[in-house]
């Protein structure tokens, strides 16, 4: 007759005081055999956590009593060569838990053995008063859950090696974009033009505002208006003034003027920092001042690109996402939808921890360490960004003049992600309607996690595409405020009728693979090609280059520009994890066949299709 084992799995963590149920987890019991554990049984929790399986005593081994224990498991898609050898299949592999460690009963003797309530650590948010966004909590007690793919960290590896033939002088430096231009029409970077260029289809594509009075010229701007600085980086609130004139069917734009108001006395205060009345430079000021005062822009562009746009606007923003994903989906087959594509994000997100927003970076260049910003102004600036981020009403942006390449390509990206996620959901409707209660549960941990909204001025956008709207839903948090993120579901059960429902989860899928795959693709990989020349862009700058008598030298520490130069070298191209050649074998067949027939129209906005990576 068989014996059993019973329990019940719970959250590490309770949510409002109430204990939390893993539902859905698949479970391994076992015979503790120092070492050379055997497999008694398999089963999974049920929606309140409970298991209950089934097992033989024999099958411990002759003249053995089993000594119980439990392995947690989580799956992981891959698409496999199927049995006839056409084509790929999604197959579901389990991978035990990291740090997951079971209690042991020894000496088993009961028909009937019951392991109580066990606490998983699984994939745990850090409290609010720990950290600025949602994120997973990693400490000295809470292990990394999912770490890189081997081959990413081989040529992470590679590529360290690599630089340092360079940093040895063994091998010239590859040469970024910029460089790349002067060598073959000197001066050609330092144009309105490529100016331009870049704010639309550089390392960090900005929305262009517009004035609602007066001239109602067009804008761009970066303010560290209520921002602690560190008092050795120069850094002043910038705005740049475009006309749009005729060209083509949408137009362009022309750069006519930028404004810079420099901060007076206290460079660490914050909302109390005095500023200069701003003061406006013009092309007619002499090609100098004004190319110095266009350098003095690109440092903007840059370092909030770097926190804003890369850093919260990609990595921070879909962690947001997969925790509740991997905390609540498991039955629900679009686990199987989003997983793939940021398969070790968490990893890389807190290896960024590290190098990136200390203080100092060791052998990269921090943030703090190369800009105006501090530690907590990165925080500060991170969710400011953020909290205009939603996955409810997003579309990309319309493209803002004629040669905005980067709108124009998202746009028929966000077209393919739009074909495959309908696909994926015809293909699994029944299985996603079945287990909507985990869409529930998910969708449930989204909003109590969200960090705080604060409503735009909408109307000074040229597009709304990409804002988070007023008119999107922004349920009060649980500090009695309205959050940034809008509910996917407020139903446990729906059938294939409740439209609402699962377009939302539809349009919710779509918007986190975008910004795992093509968003990051486009800003990681551009880092190089805007500031691989230090004299061109850096995070901070060092003194006011308006005043003539500074140089670049002075603007920008050699130290200083080399780190900058190497660190966005190996952060923009390490390579792997492309869509296309699916070294992991995690991307469906299906997502590469809708993304390969757009490589001539993606091709023909500058973007190859194998360089889109998750």
């Amino acid at each position: 007759m068989p014996s059993y084992a019973t329990g019940r799995i719970l959250f590490e963590k309770d949510i409002d005081g109430v204990a939390k149920p893993v539902h859905n987890l698949d479970l391994q019991l076992l015979d503790d055999d120092y070492g050379h554990d055997t497999l008694l049984a398999t089963g999974k929790t049920d929606m309140h956590g409970r298991f209950r399986m089934a097992y033989e005593p024999k099958d411990a081994g002759l003249f053995d009593i089993p000594d119980l224990k439990l392995s947690v498991l989580l799956p992981e898609t891959l698409y496999t060569k199927k049995a006839t050898g056409e084509g790929l299949e999604l197959k579901r592999v389990l991978i035990p838990l990291p740090g997951f460690e079971s209690p042991v009963a020894t000496d088993v003797k009961e028909e009937t053995y019951d392991f109580g309530d066990l606490r998983v650590a699984l994939y745990e948010y850090i409290e609010p008063a720990d950290g600025p966004t949602p994120r997973l909590l990693v400490d000295d007690t809470h292990v990394l859950p999912q770490t890189q793919r081997a081959g990413r960290k081989l040529a992470l590896t590679e590529k360290i090696a690599e630089v340092a033939t360079y940093k040895l002088g063994l091998k010239p430096w590859p040469l970024p974009l910029t460089k790349k231009m002067e060598a073959e029409k000197p001066g050609s970077t330092q144009t309105d033009e490529f100016f331009v260029e870049m704010m639309l289809n550089g390392f960090n594509p900005v929305l262009f505002k517009r004035e609602r009075t007066g001239a109602q010229r067009y804008y761009v701007d970066w303010s560290w208006k209520g921002q602690i600085q560190d008092g050795v980086h120069y850094a002043p609130d910038t705005r740049c003034f475009f006309d749009r004139v005729a060209d083509g069917k949408i137009g362009k734009f022309v750069l006519i003027g930028i404004e810079i108001a420099k901060r007076f006395g206290d460079y660490t205060a914050g909302d109390d920092a005095l500023m200069v009345p701003p003061k406006m430079y013009t092309p007619e000021d002499g090609k100098e001042l004004w190319d110095r005062v266009k350098r003095i822009v690109r440092s903007n562009y840059f370092v909030f690109g770097e926190a804003q746009t890369h850093l919260g606007g990609t990595h921070l923003n879909v962690e947001q996402y997969i925790v509740p994903v991997v905390r609540n989906l498991r039955a629900n087959p679009v686990v199987s939808l989003l997983t793939p594509h940021f398969y070790g994000t968490v990893d890389i997100n807190h290896a960024a921890d590290g190098l990136l927003v200390k203080e100092n970076g060791g052998a990269v260049i921090s943030v703090p360490e190369g800009s105006a910003a501090v530690v907590a102004t990165i925080g500060s600036i991170l969710r400011a960004g953020m909290r205009q981020m939603n996955w409810h009403g997003f579309s990309p942006r319309t493209p803002q003049a004629t040669n905005d390449r980067y709108a124009h390509a998202a746009n028929v990206y966000w077209g393919v992600l739009t074909r495959y996620v309908d696909y994926y959901f015809a293909e699994h409707m029944d299985a996603i309607v079945a287990n909507w209660a985990e869409v529930k549960l998910m969708s449930d941990e989204l909003v109590a996690h969200s960090i705080r909204y604060v409503q735009q001025e909408e109307d000074d956008y040229i597009d709304t595409n990409e804002l988070n709207k007023a008119s999107s839903e922004h349920p009060t948090g649980p500090y009695g405020e309205p959050v940034s993120l809008s509910p996917v579901t407020t139903k446990s059960v729906i059938t294939k009728d409740d439209k609402t429902d699962i377009e939302n989860l539809k349009q919710m899928c779509r918007y986190v693979i975008y910004f795992a795959t093509w968003q990051h693709s486009w800003v990681n990989d551009s880092q190089y090609d805007t500031a691989g020349d230090s004299s061109f862009a850096t995070m901070g700058i060092h003194c006011d280059l308006t005043d003539l008598r500074k140089t670049i030298e002075d603007a920008v520490p050699v130290k200083e520009g080399k780190k900058s130069e190497s660190t966005t070298y190996v952060l923009a191209t390490t390579q792997w994890g492309y869509i296309m050649k699916n070294e992991d074998g995690g991307m469906n067949p299906k997502l590469i066949e809708f993304l390969g027939e757009t490589k001539d129209q993606l091709a023909s906005y500058g973007v190859d299709i194998n360089k889109i990576r998750s």
